[in-house]
């Protein structure tokens, strides 16, 4: 048994499953359980994130000089971070090198082809084989799943080690692997070997331990396809099961009812479209147990039927229209200001069979979407990450990027402004970070709006904003309430019809004591009584 050992949080961001501050994969959970339940102590693990090494220079020695290194990682899908970075190839490199002990790697970074490190290779969950290696006792394929739930429930006692926490987004697993028997060609699911699917009360049980040591943001993130989760054989296909979708939501609310968040991932729009009655079920489902500002993503991935063949999609463009139409029709009703439940779509560039017309497809099945007036809260285009010897088609930069801009000006705003029309409150938005006179926040949840709050915040508080204005990927919003006899110059600037020079004369006439007042210090051209919509010292 190792004496000290140090367990490094690299991030992990998949398909299935995001760990990437603010989330917490369950993988770097199940790991920590792993050694507790391999006999180790809590003061025997030093448990770092990446980020923490990165920035505390003394950690590493820390590290090179513990017994064991174990490292946690695997990014299979390409991504831009504001909570964290996560572990590069020649950070893992230099840490193994200079460690004075063995350092072993585990995650989905094992299935990417990195046996050039000098690290032993765990398994893809780190956890499984982890114990056997510190325990000596094998763990069969037929004690997988039992494994996984005693791992899981001892190591939600690392939640509260997390630097971000509380507000730390757990993200849960309820199935590993993909469904369908063909996978899509590019995707890193096909290269998972430990494959399992994990009971209702199992999950909540593990909840309930999280909840315990302080979680509240909690995420159905981690499986391809949640509509499938569960799912039964009739005539020689697997259907979705709506009655075990409800009672994982309902276990889950009965052992957190005080839970802030309940979000959800992955969603194929093919099971939607070929199975509209059962979905129609989980929809209700989700939208009865859920928490608003929730997001399905859906993997789409082209519109063109030469990519789609080549590729082995599970979908297409009518399937997926429809998908969005039913979602909208029951998941758009709003509380506290967000809809419940909105579809995102995800859309991949350099995958084979792609060609100049796969952009104007694509394009015009957003614009379509637009124009019907439905909401997509999330359009993700994002280039193909070719892993296990994926051939894609090289993109052209130029016109990648001249079609990102046209879906951004086109496409991306007035969907913004339709999600978050002006005016909106949202609630809770932990505050992440200050650039300048900028403040960025998001709330916690599944793909949370990127918010921009003119002025100087406090970080790691949360605040109330309303929405002033849209751009393409992100909003402007000012706190809410709003006093502006208290409020910074760029916050007054921010608000609509102001800019630098209104705002300048109304920050240097402060106290501004009512609304006459505040009248005789503005031209005729503002209209003031939509103006004073927004400030509320002046109701």
């Amino acid at each position: 048994m190792a004496d000290k050992i140090t367990l490094i949080d690299g991030y992990v961001d998949e398909p299935s499953c995001l760990g990437v501050p603010p989330y917490i994969s369950p993988y770097i959970r199940y790991t920590y359980g792993a050694l507790l339940k391999s006999g180790l102590k809590e003061d025997q693990i030093n448990y770092i994130t990446i980020d923490n090494l990165r920035n505390d220079k003394n950690l590493l020695d820390e590290v090179i000089n513990s017994h064991l290194v174990v490292i946690i990682a695997g990014t299979t899908v390409p991504g831009k971070y504001l909570g964290g970075m996560p572990i590069s190839f020649n950070e893992i490199k230099k840490i193994s090198k200079e460690n004075k002990g063995k350092t072993l790697l585990g995650g989905p970074i094992i299935l990417c082809s990195y046996e050039s490190l000098n690290v032993e290779m765990l398994d893809e969950t780190g956890a499984l084989n982890l114990y056997e290696y510190l325990t000596g006792n094998r763990i069969s394929e037929f004690d997988i799943p039992s494994s996984i739930e005693r791992f899981s429930r001892e190591g939600a006692r690392l939640l509260n080690k997390h630097p971000n926490f509380p507000y730390v987004v757990c993200e849960l697993e309820t199935y590993r692997g993909c469904i369908r028997e063909k996978n899509c060609s590019f995707c890193s699911e096909s290269l998972k070997n430990v494959l399992y699917t994990r009971k209702p009360l199992d999950i909540a049980e593990e909840v309930s331990s999280l909840e315990k040591e302080g979680a509240k943001y909690f995420r159905l993130g981690a499986q391809t396809d949640l509509f499938m989760y569960g799912a039964v054989k009739k005539n020689g296909q697997l259907v979705p099961n709506p009655d075990t979708i409800e009672k994982l939501y309902r276990l889950i609310r009965q052992k957190a009812p005080n839970l802030s968040v309940l979000h959800m991932d992955n969603v194929s729009p093919g099971t939607i479209g070929r199975f509209p009655k059962e979905s129609r079920q989980i929809l209700k489902t989700i939208v009865k147990y859920n928490t608003p500002g929730d997001t399905a993503a859906f993997g789409l991935e082209s519109c063109d039927p030469d990519v789609l063949s080549k590729n082995d999609i599970g979908t297409d463009p009518e399937e997926t229209f429809y998908a969005i139409e039913l979602m909208n029709e029951i998941g758009s009703i709003r509380e506290n200001g967000l809809p419940k439940l909105l579809p995102g779509i995800n859309l991949l560039y350099g995958l084979a069979g792609q060609s100049s017309k796969t952009y104007e497809l694509n394009y015009n099945f957003l614009k379509e979407v637009l124009d019907s007036g439905l909401m997509l809260r999330r359009i993700n285009l994002r280039q193909v990450r070719e892993i296990a010897g994926y051939q894609g088609e090289k993109v052209k930069k130029k016109l990648f990027k001249e079609h990102k801009e046209v879906v951004n000006q086109e496409i991306n705003r007035p969907m913004l402004q339709r999600v978050f029309p002006q005016g909106t409150i949202i609630r809770n938005v932990r505050i992440e970070k200050v650039e300048g006179n900028i403040t960025y926040g998001r709330q916690l949840g599944t793909y949370p709006i990127l918010i921009g709050i003119p002025g100087r915040h406090e970080a790691d508080a949360l605040v109330d904003v309303k929405v002033v204005d849209h751009g393409y990927r992100s909003i402007t919003a000012i706190k809410y309430p709003f006093n502006i006899n208290k409020a910074q110059k760029e916050e007054i600037s921010s608000l609509p019809q102001i800019g630098k020079k209104r705002a300048a004369k109304l920050f240097i006439n402060k106290p501004i004591t009512d609304r006459e007042h505040f009248r005789t210090l503005l031209d005729t051209s503002v209209d003031i009584e939509k103006l004073i919509s927004y400030i509320d010292d002046l109701n």
